[in-house]
Formats: C-alpha cells, structure tokens, sequence
C-alpha cells in the first residue's frame, strides 16, 4: 500500500500495481528504488530493449540521466549520488523479467530538491540553477 503505487500505475497505465522496492541501509542520504515488471505487462509486445531506448532519450539531463549501467565491479551502491541532487537511472532484466532502478540522494533530488527545480523553472532560471549536480 505504498503511497506512490496509484501514482505510478496511473502515469504508466498498468492494470496492476507494480512491485515497488526502495532500498534503504543505515547511511544518512542516498537512496535506490527499483521496479520489476514482467514483460507480459507491458503493452504492444514492448521489450526491455524499447525501455531502455526510452530512457536513453528521455533521460539526458545533468539533474536526470540514463546509464547503461550503475553497477561498480558488479555491486549498486544506493548511496552512490549522495552528495547530488542528480539522479540516474537504469534498466536491467531480459525478455521476461525486467527491473527499472533509480539511484539519488533522497535529501537532495528527493522533494526538496525538486522543489527547487519547479522554482527555477517559474522564475525563468535554469532547472538546475543552486543544485549541486
């Protein structure tokens, strides 16, 4: 019953709420959320091949951005970006199973920080004007 489960069923249009796993370890900042889906989900035929083609044209920015991979010699560290306000994100998986990961600093690029992104953008200011990115 996690708060942001409607939410993304309503932005992707899924019948059913996906598996959201956030994953939290005793550091102060950094965060990873992954999302598995199974390709059977997914509408058109779409393949984990079309998400990360989407992503890698979706996600360019310094504030947002897609990696082919987060991995350092195999391991994610959910602290990785703890010290920006940026996030990256990724897709792993294969033609059945599919896992969508972020990786941020949850005091940075979480709601503050996007707060401060919206503020940027109404005063006319670049989005990621006084974050550290």
């Amino acid at each position: 019953n996690h708060k942001h489960l409607k939410e993304m069923q309503a932005i992707t249009g899924l019948k059913v709420a996906p598996i959201f796993c956030p994953i939290v370890s005793d550091f102060y900042s950094g965060m990873m959320v992954t999302v598995p889906l199974f390709a059977s989900q997914l509408k058109n035929n779409a393949t984990v091949a079309d998400i990360k083609a989407l992503y890698k044209g979706k996600y360019t920015s310094d504030i947002v951005k897609y990696q082919e991979s987060l991995d350092d010699n195999g391991f994610i560290s959910a602290a990785k970006l703890k010290d920006s306000d940026a996030m990256t994100v990724t897709v792993a998986g294969n033609e059945d199973r599919i896992l969508l990961v972020a990786v941020y600093n949850n005091l940075g690029k979480g709601a503050s920080g996007a707060a401060i992104e919206c503020m940027n953008v109404v005063l006319g200011q670049p989005k990621n004007s006084v974050l550290d990115i």
